[in-house]
């Protein structure tokens, strides 16, 4: 934990930040080790401390180490400004993208002699780049999803309906060993599965249906995110084509995965192949995202994003084709970025 504060704090160094408050719920659990609620942290270039309330003392001590745990005694904004003062805090830097507005003007009313600084993007920069322990919850949670996916297999038959297989699998996950699911999973049958964030409901399953999964398991605190497509009886000859261009793309962007290609080129590929096949109108979301202590992290794996891919990274590319009133077809894979190419963390379940 110390080295990824190490690193935050050249950050700090470089911009002349003398303090920054940490917020957000993941980027606390990054660098403290913390899994509970209501906690936020605040670090200068030589202390640290871990601000909660009575509710999660006990935790936060068993938690974190290297943290000096202050309980807020009246509010939170009040026990910033005391410690602010206390260590003559000139520019306090906050995080921009999580802070709402009545929270920063709050700091601002109460600190009227510090500089109150946005900062953006600093801890999710070096959250990018998975290191061992990270690697080997992100497998753990890949591994139990694994076994999910089977047992949604076992279940799917027609007369159930979308709610009742998304529930059994949420009880499966966590009498498997997972926290919970990363999102409300996706059961989406027949045209339901045009919806790319569709939400089950009392559909039942048909004879020659066509359902889509998307699924994720939270272990530890970290993700994994797999969307696999099942057919009950006979495809329909179009369906099958899609299908086959969709694993395609699949196939194709993920060869092309490997360190110092640039993000959005890997995008290019599979969009690319999708369209030269007719279907470009139909898959309008980036073809991926990073995942871990959230499922939806940096990097973002589409056309606008030109950062180059270095060892360690962890994301999804799952390219897609989504027929109104008809039908969708997504298949998602998790990849990790090695010093050679990639690994497909999601290979060999069911595709």
């Amino acid at each position: 934990m110390r080295s990824r504060i190490e690193r935050v704090i050249v950050t700090l160094v470089k911009e002349r930040i003398d303090a920054f408050l940490i917020t957000k719920a993941a980027n606390v659990r990054y660098l403290s080790g913390y899994s509970g609620e209501d906690a936020i942290l605040f670090i200068t270039h030589k202390r640290r401390f871990f601000i909660t309330d009575s509710r999660y003392a006990l935790q936060a001590r068993k938690d974190t180490k290297g943290f000096t745990v202050k309980i807020i005694k009246s509010t939170l904004t009040e026990t910033v400004r005391d410690l602010a003062r206390a260590l003559k805090v000139r520019r306090l830097g906050f995080e921009c993208n999580d802070l709402t507005h009545a929270q920063h003007e709050r700091l601002v009313r109460t600190l009227p002699g510090t500089e109150i600084v946005p900062v953006s993007d600093i801890i999710e920069k070096l959250r990018q780049i998975k290191d061992a322990g990270e690697i080997r919850l992100i497998r753990r949670s890949v591994s139990i999803l694994e076994r999910s996916l089977i047992r949604f297999k076992t279940m799917l038959m027609p007369g159930l309906t979308e709610r009742d297989l998304a529930a059994e699998l949420e009880h499966f996950i966590k009498a498997s060993g997972g926290e919970k699911s990363s999102f409300d999973i996706i059961v989406a049958s027949g045209s339901n599965s045009a919806f790319p964030h569709a939400r089950p409901t009392n559909r039942r399953i048909k004879s020659n249906d066509m359902v889509l999964l998307d699924l994720g398991v939270e272990c530890e605190g970290y993700n994994s995110d797999l969307t696999r497509v099942f057919f009950l009886g006979k495809i329909n000859p179009r369906t099958k084509k899609i299908y086959g261009i969709v694993k395609e793309a699949n196939r194709r962007s993920i060869k092309a995965i490997r360190p110092g290609v640039e993000i959005f080129k890997i995008d290019e590929i599979a969009r690319g192949f999708i369209r030269k096949r007719g279907f470009g109108a139909y898959f309008g979301h980036a073809l991926g995202h990073g995942i871990g202590l959230e499922v939806h992290e940096s990097p973002s794996i589409s056309g606008r994003n030109h950062t180059v891919l270095k060892p360690g990274m962890v994301f999804t590319i799952e390219p897609a084709v989504y027929l109104p009133g008809r039908g969708g077809i997504r298949i998602e894979d998790m990849v990790l970025v090695t010093k050679k190419g990639c690994e497909v963390l999601t290979d060999g379940i069911y595709k």
